[in-house]
Formats: structure tokens, sequence, C-alpha cells
């Protein structure tokens, strides 16, 4: 059984999608992030960095047998997952790299970026003159397009 720590966001989301993918048990934590429960004691011992998701596989990384694995970061917990499936990497060498490169290129590029202009374009205070923005909704909003253009 694996614990996840998640709340509704897409790096949230990439971890419990890859768990019900993968078919494996886990049990749903929510940590409520509006309310800064990433930062209470409790979770900040699965994850000092106090961000979601993260996980802790019961069974650890051995088998039934071994010490709990606790894990954070997404593309670390979506490695992980596929590694103890084998579903999600290709067995060929070279095709695993490609498919690690391209889990690199959005944690790296996609997740940031797309996260950036949609904080310029909606999320910023209401108080905040338009001039005040215009260079990061211009800076991330070209970036999101190079990015598209990429895939």
């Amino acid at each position: 059984m694996i614990d996840l720590y998640t709340y509704r966001t897409s790096n949230g989301r990439k971890a419990s999608i890859m768990l019900e993918e993968c078919g494996l048990d886990y049990a749903l934590h929510i940590v409520d992030i509006t309310r800064g429960e990433q930062g209470e004691p409790a979770f900040r011992i699965i994850n000092p960095n106090g961000r979601i998701p993260a996980i802790v596989d019961r069974e650890g990384a051995g088998g039934p047998d071994s010490a709990p694995l606790v894990l954070f970061e997404s593309g670390a917990i979506l490695l992980y997952l596929a590694q103890k499936t084998g579903l999600f990497l290709p067995e060929d060498e070279k095709d695993r790299w490609r498919a690690v490169q391209w889990l690199m290129w959005q944690m790296g590029g996609v997740g940031p970026n797309f996260g950036q202009a949609f904080h310029f374009l909606h999320q910023h205070p209401e108080d905040v003159p338009d001039e005040t923005i215009e260079y990061g909704r211009s800076r991330y909003g070209a970036e999101v397009t190079r990015l598209c253009n990429v895939m």
C-alpha cells in the first residue's frame, strides 16, 4: 500500500494518475495547500521541502521486508512507480532515456512556465496595475507557445 499526500494541482494529479494507471493500491491524504497544511510538522517529516505530492510506499523499494520508502517530487515519484511496476518505461535503453528526457522536459519547462503564465494571467492580485504584470504575461506566454511548438 502506498500513501499519497497530494492536493488538486497539476503536480499532485500526476502522481494520482500514475498510481491509477499502474493499478497500485493507495490511500489518499489531502494536504490542503490553501490552508498551509504543507507547512505542518507532520507533513514536513514526509517532505522537508513542504510541497506536494509525496508518497510513502509502506512496502519499501525492496518488497515486503524492507523499510517504508518516502519520496517527494513528482518526477521522482513517476520514475519510481514506473520502475516498481515495469510500466511506462521502455526496456530498450535508448527508448528509456528518450522517455526520461521528455519527463525532464515537462518538469523543467512545461510545469514551471505554464504555472507562471497562469499566475500572471489569472492569479495576480487585482490591485496590481496591468503594466506591472505585462512583462510576466508576455514572457511566460511566449514560453508557453514555444513549448507547445516543441511538443
